[in-house]
């Protein structure tokens, strides 16, 4: 089942590499590595798949996975902080680096000098040109993009970045796999932002304004977008309980310096970003916490599920 049999995915252990191996382990017969530079990261990535809230246990709990098939997918899942040990016979490399440019280049490379000739790369990129992380690889034809929504395992869309350098051959193989994987993959051109983050980012950062301005403060704000839109999760909500913040303003700046002036970050965020609330400590260990912490804003109880 599936067209890969063994991925590695570089910063495995954060939150959308969690989901990512979920993906793969639940949905083909992949063996799946997760690599981070921290072995404390490492530990929770591996912990947060089997135990987690979207983890495999959860999983056998709502009965979506059998304990047998659970068990099966803990036998194909390791991590290591190790390179060379993590990508040994990968056929497919997913990368989930922070949204910066140097770093992402910087794991890209040194994942090519560890996997085969053979092997795919695909980058969870959400903003940065597929062409300019391309740009240190021997072989630049087998980067493809992939943008993953969190939470990765449960959102079915994956936004596939196709640059004037990606192979044919290497898109066609990904994107079969996502399908395999029951995800709805949907082919762009290689741009700043793609469509998804250029056309999201617009909206949040709007919202942010508009609370700089004073118009309404966050809890309203969320409000309006739950009950008005019919969005699961209002803006900040999501900034702060998704850990997206950082993701979020890095792919401004970056949306900035390649697109222009509509895409400046709001002050508002730039004053939250650098005084260290990057949301939930929970899910971004040594922040301060969110933007109803940093606004000191009483944040409204959680609605109970239906």
């Amino acid at each position: 089942m599936g067209s890969f049999k063994q991925i590695a995915i570089l910063g495995g252990g954060g939150l959308m590499g969690q989901g990512m191996a979920l993906a793969c382990l639940q949905r083909s017969d992949a063996r799946v590595a997760i690599i981070s530079r921290r072995e404390e990261t490492v530990r929770e990535g591996l912990s947060m798949i089997e135990n987690g809230p979207f983890g495999l246990a959860k999983a056998v709990e709502r009965g979506k996975l059998s304990e047998e098939d659970a068990a099966n997918a803990v036998a194909r899942l390791s991590g290591t902080t190790d390179y060379a040990e993590g990508l040994a016979g990968a056929d497919l490399v997913f990368e989930t680096i922070p949204e910066v440019v140097d770093l992402k280049q910087e794991a890209l490379a040194e994942a090519e000098k560890h996997a085969s000739d053979d092997a795919i790369f695909a980058t969870n990129t959400s903003s940065i040109l597929i062409s300019e992380l391309a740009a240190n690889l021997k072989n630049p034809a087998r980067l493809v993009g992939t943008h993953w929504f969190y939470p990765a395992n449960v959102m079915p869309l994956v936004e596939v970045g196709r640059s004037e350098l990606t192979g044919k051959a290497e898109l066609d193989r990904v994107v079969d796999y996502l399908k395999v994987i029951r995800k709805k993959p949907v082919v762009v051109k290689d741009s700043p932002g793609f469509f998804m983050t250029r056309f999201i980012n617009n909206y949040l950062a709007e919202a942010i304004r508009l609370v700089e301005l004073g118009i309404a403060g966050p809890a309203e704000v969320d409000e309006m977008c739950k009950t008005g839109l019919g969005w699961p999760m209002g803006v900040f909500e999501l900034l702060d309980d998704t850990a997206s913040f950082d993701s979020f303003y890095h792919a401004q700046e970056y949306l900035f310096e390649t697109c222009g002036e509509r895409y400046a970050v709001p002050p508002l965020a730039r004053k939250v970003f650098k005084a260290g609330y990057r949301g939930s400590p929970k899910l971004k260990p040594g922040s301060k916490g969110g933007w109803y912490d940093f606004l000191n804003v009483e944040r409204p109880p959680k609605e109970p599920k239906k």
